[in-house]
């Protein structure tokens, strides 16, 4: 009987305050040599014989999606949304799986799963993360991702909403990828800039501040998306363009989220009015991408 060898890995790009990135260490199992992490099972024992056909099977990536589905609900949590672009970059790395007879998350010259996902999903994320694993069948390789606490944690993971799964036949093993990510909210320049201008008024209102005059120059939005541009992003280009007092800029998956450092300058009692620029654009840092945003205050 075959083992049922699985590899976990979870990637964070939270962008959780001005200019940061969070990146999570891989969660793993039993080091199986140097570069491999692997999670090896008892062997599986079963009275269906191990499929014997080669090639993708779209029947056992919808079985384990709906598999994953099942055990989130008994959870408590709500369900992933299969997406396809997903779907397709999960793919792509089981056939590489495939064509190399061994389970990894990253072989030589292959992007990054984070970097995979972006290359072809036009979704907006800010975390993904991955399981491989082969195994007999779709039952027995859900079944040893569910039995294995790091592969049970991306699978039951409430962060997690869309996911994408492959699932292809090659010498008696179905090879197994699960790309999971987390989308965000999809906003225009406009939209966000509306977020962050009520972001700002319930923040001054909360404080008991007089509220702010929003302003509109012309082109922030423009200038902001510039600053992704940039390597590293350089803020002062805005304040050669702008003539203000004070500029903030982060990064967020959440526009409308304020940092910290943004909320104190935010309620200067010296501060009477204020400008916000968005864009939300992809870069070296983020692959996936994420919302720059800039705030000028008068």
């Amino acid at each position: 009987m075959l083992l049922a060898l699985i590899v976990s890995f979870a990637i964070f790009a939270v962008n959780p305050g001005p200019g940061a990135a969070q990146t999570g260490p891989p969660v793993v199992g039993v080091h199986h040599d140097s570069s491999n992490d692997v999670n090896q099972n008892p062997t599986l024992h079963s009275n269906s014989a191990a499929g014997t056909s080669v090639g993708e099977d779209s029947a056992a990536e919808n079985e384990l999606l709906e598999s994953a589905n099942q055990s989130r609900e008994a959870a408590g949590v709500p369900p992933l949304r299969l997406d396809e672009s997903l779907r397709e970059a999960a793919r792509a790395h089981a056939r590489r799986m495939v064509a190399s007879d061994q389970l990894e998350h990253q072989f030589s010259g292959e992007l990054s799963p984070l970097e995979r996902i972006a290359q072809v999903s036009p979704l907006k994320i800010d975390r993904a993360g991955e399981n491989v694993a082969y195994a007999e069948s779709s039952p027995k390789a859900n079944e040893a991702l569910m039995r294995s606490p790091p592969h049970r944690e991306n699978l039951l993971d409430r962060g997690f909403n869309v996911a994408g799964i492959a699932a292809i036949w090659s010498k008696g093993r179905l090879y197994v990828v699960q790309d999971f990510a987390h989308q965000v909210p999809s906003y225009t320049a406009q939209q966000s800039v509306k977020l962050i201008g009520r972001a700002v008024s319930q923040m001054r209102q909360q404080a008991g501040l007089p509220e702010l005059i929003q302003r509109t120059p012309p082109k922030l939005d423009e200038a902001v998306c510039a600053l992704a541009a940039e390597n590293p992003p350089n803020a002062h280009l805005l304040a050669t363009a702008y003539d203000n007092r004070k500029i903030i800029t982060y990064t967020q998956s959440r526009p409308e989220v304020l940092p910290p450092a943004a909320i104190n300058m935010l309620q200067d009692p010296g501060v009477h009015q204020f400008a916000a620029g968005a864009c939300y654009a992809r870069n070296a840092r983020y692959p996936a991408g994420t919302y720059w945003v800039a705030i000028l205050l008068y």
